[in-house]
């Protein structure tokens, strides 16, 4: 797959299928439309082509929204990064893109530079300036051109979208989350040092710096997890929220312990990937009942890796 960040300074590509959207989480409802664009490429031997952005046209227009991802943009390149695309390119929702009424996003870009003959829409899938540009405006206005539209996917009678998956992260069904995705969701960032309580009670923490304006999070609680330390992965115990047994403070920290580990990963990178929720944050009025509680949680957590759950 070749990766692209521009539109600019691009050979012309001789004839393709394109899809264009968002692809937040690259859940089971876009591997549908994926999977076709790459279908249709293969059995007209020509390239296939996604169209993705950076950020959010969502806060681009409202900038007093904060529109939380489910996958941010690394993510979602190296969940693409899996599939037999030819080209991603993922471009900044600027301005210009805003305002490209679906003609000029037509004629300029994807039948000038892409030479495309085929279109592949989910079901609620639009372009252009005032989302105007459809699976109906391509089949009544480009009649060169094959448009197909692909129907919702569904699981258990409920529609698989990006809306409904960030719900459920939400909410704290990260196991329904994980399986509307078709894969895990998870979360990355550089281990910082913290207050250092985990280690004084005996379960040392790794604490994550995370960017809150980038991606949503699950509820606050306590969460059966992998980490992912330099490709290697770890069976860990996660807690989000505000940690009410030890500080007074709102703040949100992410915390994970690494079972079985004791190596220093201070400044290093790492993922936590979600597996399943244990049980709500409590407040505990005396640091032993924490620490029995600790316990009770790492013992569920290798019950529950006993049983081959992984990411």
């Amino acid at each position: 797959m070749k990766l692209y960040r521009s539109l600019k300074n691009i050979n012309t590509i001789k004839n393709s299928v394109v899809s264009i959207g968002m692809f937040d989480g690259v859940h089971l409802g876009h591997t549908s439309v994926i999977n076709r664009v790459i279908e249709i490429a293969k059995e007209k031997n020509i390239k296939s082509i996604i169209i993705t952005f950076s950020n959010s046209p969502v806060s681009y227009f409202s900038k007093d929204i904060i529109d939380l991802q489910i996958t941010n943009s690394k993510e979602k390149i190296a969940l693409f990064r899996k599939t037999q695309l030819d080209y991603l390119f993922v471009i900044e929702f600027n301005e210009y893109i805003a305002n490209l009424i679906p003609s000029t996003f037509m004629n300029d870009i994807l039948i000038s530079l892409f030479k495309v003959s085929y279109m592949v829409f989910g079901y609620d899938n639009h372009f252009g300036k005032n989302r105007e540009g459809t699976f109906k405006y391509i089949s009544e206005n480009f009649k060169d051109i094959k448009a197909e539209l692909i129907n919702a996917s569904k699981k258990n009678k409920i529609t698989i979208s990006s809306t409904f998956i960030k719900e459920e992260i939400v909410n704290g069904h990260i196991i329904n989350a994980n399986k509307l995705l078709g894969h895990s969701y998870k979360i990355s960032g550089i281990v910082v040092k913290g207050m250092q309580l985990g280690r004084k009670l005996g379960f040392p923490t790794a604490n994550m710096a995370y960017d809150n304006t980038e991606k949503i999070l699950p509820k606050n609680g306590v969460y059966y997890t992998i980490t992912k330390i330099k490709g290697k992965e770890y069976v860990s115990i996660t807690n989000i929220g505000i940690k009410p047994s030890v500080q007074e403070s709102n703040c949100i920290s992410i915390e994970t312990h690494i079972l079985d580990f004791n190596q220093s990963i201070y400044g290093q990178n790492i993922s936590i990937i979600f597996i399943d929720r244990i049980r709500n944050e409590i407040k505990f009025n005396h640091i032993n009942d924490l620490i029995d509680q600790i316990t009770k949680d790492v013992s569920t957590v290798r019950k529950l890796n006993s049983l081959h759950i992984t990411a």
